[in-house]
């Protein structure tokens, strides 16, 4: 289907006969006259009907008299209700005639501007004021609307040209990245705080490259590198194979070596212990040249940190990261000592429950949760693709990357009789372990396998459990889904598909299905809370803690036994007691 740009509120104008017309037409004067008077036979004023023109005209100028003036409010309150207009009131809407034409502020809202089908597009996203819309551009760049349905790229581009007519208000919209130069690396230049780039784009300037650090081991090192950049990616280099791990590892040391050369103005290999404190007081509060909105490695826009604040326990694990780094440094004789072994680490408070099992969801509002997706899955494709991933999740505890990287071949049925399903599962800690899997899930996946003309129980070929069916037509989901069926979700890219369901409860939940309490609870809710669902509601089924450990795949009975509120219960049950003793 073609996508039309219609998209912008065109501007209304009248003309002085349009005014004419309409204190004629207040004063009751028929309507076949006004017409044979003011108007020809093709003016476009009576194409759809004149005394339908007049009313729309009325309320526009009610409306625009009202926004520039609020205390016109209560003398048109009768006019925009419908009734006669006062001689006060049309007085006050010929002046309007003279209101100087509109022009977009950042605070109003987007639907004075845009017709309502993209409106309740943008609204999904948050979106309510134009400063929201200017700021997700700014942020996300060019491929901001690939996120939001309904949203195309030629609709885009419509959007970025109106705002950038209007940017004397507005601002203007830029996606032309500041030109680093023809190469992708930069070299950092402490004089220029806000350039910025992650790790593997970065040269380090000769002076703190750490060729000369005065904590160079003096002893043969057993790694080839030059300088400290290189030490730290040989470093990174151990947990390639381990993903998450590289991405949180990378980030902490990739901001240390920033902080070093930027801040401290030092080599990473020359830092001491009072440099180590230095940073360590640093992390509590990161300086603006280093914070930003999230972006894309790969932006200029990118920057090391998103936000001023750290929790104590994000900056004590910055420092466990940077200290196990540089014990390796010292183990490979690249550096002759570890300053950070007598920097001391923030005090963080042990939680009561240091995962968040509250957000797991009842039993009664699971199943709730469960018959709302399935009601949409008999219509629609990406509702399919939710329920699959949801009872995965929520009927066998998986993670939300285990979710992404399950394959037709791990899926096995174990027991005729009961219909049970095993699934064996890449997971955390890179071990493997085996899952059951539900009918009612297995029954999900296979009508979503018919959305891909595929049969789950013909196909035996390992391909994706979950994929996605509708692939947007932008140059690197072609590539990634070049060949059908091949292609699974990310972790990440299963995030939206997760969180599109709260979104769809809130919206068409009128006929109260869901009690406000638990509207409440779902809209503080994250994807995790499936797994934390399913943990709770199986140890309380009873369930035994080593075989829900197994399933859960925790390295630790004690992680498990979270799930296990049988002490608390019965804490609260005698404080019950005691307090209606009283």
């Amino acid at each position: 289907m073609t996508q039309h740009t219609n998209i912008v509120l065109q501007e209304i104008s009248y003309t002085r006969v349009d005014y004419t017309a309409m204190r004629a037409y207040t004063q009751r004067v028929p309507i076949h006259i006004i017409a044979d008077r003011y108007y020809s036979e093709d003016s476009p004023q009576l194409a759809l009907g004149l005394e339908r023109f007049l009313i729309a005209m009325r309320n526009d100028l009610i409306e625009r008299a009202i926004e520039n003036n609020p205390l016109f409010a209560e003398i048109l309150k009768g006019a925009r209700q419908g009734g006669a207009l006062t001689v006060k009131a049309l007085d006050i809407l010929v002046k309007a005639a003279d209101i100087p034409k509109a022009v977009p502020q950042l605070s109003d809202l987007i639907s004075k501007w845009f017709r309502p089908k993209s409106v309740v597009a943008l609204r999904a996203e948050n979106l309510h004021t134009l400063h929201d819309l200017v700021s997700l551009i700014g942020r996300r760049g060019s491929g901001w609307w690939r996120a939001i349905p309904r949203i195309g790229k030629l609709r885009a581009e419509v959007i970025v040209r109106w705002i950038n007519q209007h940017s004397s208000t507005l601002g203007e919209v830029s996606f032309k990245e500041p030109s680093l130069g023809d190469v992708s690396a930069l070299v950092l230049d402490p004089n220029k705080p806000t350039q910025l780039v992650p790790i593997e784009r970065m040269i380090l300037p000769v002076d703190y490259s750490g060729n000369f650090g005065i904590n160079r081991s003096p002893y043969f090192c057993y790694i080839q590198v030059n300088n400290d950049r290189e030490a730290l990616l040989s470093y990174l280099h151990r947990f390639t194979d381990q993903p998450h791990t590289f991405r949180a590892y990378r980030k902490e040391i990739e901001r240390f070596l920033l902080w070093s050369v930027m801040i401290r103005k030092k080599a990473m290999s020359s830092l001491l212990v009072d440099d180590c404190e230095a940073y360590k007081t640093f992390l509590r509060h990161p300086c603006s040249q280093f914070t930003g909105e999230k972006a894309t490695r790969t932006s200029i826009r990118w920057k090391p940190f998103t936000s001023q604040v750290m929790s104590p326990k994000s900056q004590k694990h910055a420092l466990l990261v940077i200290r196990a780094c540089f014990k390796y440094l010292v183990d490979v004789r690249y550096l002759a000592g570890n300053p950070w072994t007598v920097i001391k680490d923030p005090t963080v408070t042990q939680e009561i429950r240091p995962i968040r099992v509250e957000r797991a969801l009842s039993k009664e509002l699971w199943e709730k949760v469960i018959q709302h997706v399935e009601s949409n899955a008999n219509q629609n494709a990406q509702a399919r693709i939710a329920l699959a991933v949801l009872l995965m999740m929520g009927d066998s505890g998986l993670r939300r990357h285990e979710v992404a990287n399950t394959t037709r071949g791990k899926l096995r049925r174990y027991n005729q009789e009961h219909m049970i399903y095993t699934l064996e599962v890449h997971g955390k800690g890179n071990k493997n372990r085996l899952v059951p899997v539900s009918e009612r899930t297995v029954s999900a996946i296979r009508a979503h396998w018919r959305d891909r003309n595929l049969e789950l129980d013909i196909n035996q070929e390992d391909l994706p459990l979950i994929s996605p069916v509708i692939i947007p037509k932008h140059l690197a989901a072609i590539q990634k889904y070049d060949k059908s069926n091949t292609g699974g979700y990310s972790a990440d890219a299963l995030y939206p598909v997760i969180m599109q369901v709260w979104k769809n409860i809130r919206k068409t939940d009128v006929d109260g299905f869901f009690s406000h309490e638990e509207i409440e609870k779902l809209s503080h809710s994250s994807p995790h809370a499936f797994r934390h669902t399913f943990g709770t509601l199986a140890i309380e089924s009873g369930m035994p803690l080593d075989v829900a450990q197994s399933i859960l795949g925790h390295a630790s009975s004690t992680t498990t036994g979270i799930y296990v509120r049988t002490r608390e219960k019965r804490m609260l049950g005698e404080a019950i007691k005691f307090f209606t003793s009283q």
